[in-house]
């Protein structure tokens, strides 16, 4: 039996469309997931000025005020995060290694607890 041409174009609409609605499809779920990740980064993000906000606060009610505090952070390939933090006060410089190091640790657990997220203290000297 042959196929006239109406049946031809009727298919090959049908075919069109059938793609076009997978192309729709795909790209409403990529655009979820950068949504997502758009999301997640920007919590990170509050995570972060919170952090470096109480370490700041928690720095002048020792005696350090106008503290130099500066977060960095690496983000691997399955997501996970390790911060350091660096702080710098010229007081600092005169203290003890042990009390240095006390001050250092309690800055360190002062870090957001998310899972897979690390932190590291140090002075910059």
């Amino acid at each position: 039996m042959r196929r006239s041409w109406r049946d031809r174009i009727f298919g090959g609409l049908a075919a069109l469309e059938i793609v076009m609605a997978a192309l729709f499809i795909t790209g409403s779920i990529g655009s979820q997931a950068v949504d997502t990740l758009k999301d997640q980064e920007e919590y990170y993000e509050q995570l972060e000025r919170e952090y470096t906000g109480q370490v700041r606060s928690f720095l002048a009610r020792q005696g350090y005020r106008n503290s130099g505090v500066t977060l960095s952070r690496v983000v691997d390939s399955e997501g996970q995060r390790s911060y350091t933090i660096l702080v710098h006060h010229s007081a600092m410089d005169q203290l003890e290694d042990e009390k240095l190091a006390e001050l250092l640790g309690q800055v360190e657990n002062m870090g957001f607890y998310v899972p897979g997220c690390s932190f590291t203290a140090q002075q910059l000297r």
